[in-house]
């Protein structure tokens, strides 16, 4: 091996292509081009997404005490995957570089079809991570 063939961080900055499915699972044909969380916007990304999680946990520490009184998070679970798909969505408007659209790319416009097609961020999120 070279030692250019452990050049990650150039990898990642390159992105690599998520293909983005309809509601049904179908392939729609069109894909997204996401960054790795191994460059330095990635890993930006990855740790703004931590430390946000980490302040809504903590922020969201009462209600789950008084869930767990209860024994019922229904309250708590509903909050915390209303916060995460928040969360998911920043991820996605911080990590997409580019598309196949007709219409040319930018943050705006992303975050148009982030806000109209929702999941779309929790699922650039998983493509992020893995």
């Amino acid at each position: 091996m070279e030692l250019k063939d452990f050049f990650f961080a150039d990898k990642h900055a390159a992105g690599t292509v998520m293909p983005i499915l309809l509601p049904s699972g179908e392939d729609s044909g069109e894909w997204l081009r996401v960054i790795g969380p191994a460059c330095d916007d990635g890993v930006r990304a990855g740790r703004d997404y931590s430390r946000a999680y980490s302040a809504i946990k903590e922020e969201l520490a009462p209600l789950d005490a008084e869930c767990k009184a209860k024994d019922d998070w229904t309250r708590y679970n509903a909050e915390m995957n209303w916060r995460a798909d928040e969360l998911n969505d920043a991820l996605a408007l911080a990590v997409v570089s580019g598309w196949s659209f007709d219409e040319p790319f930018s943050k705006d416009a992303f975050e148009m079809l982030l806000k109209q097609y929702k999941g779309l961020g929790t699922m650039v999120a998983r493509h992020f991570h893995e």
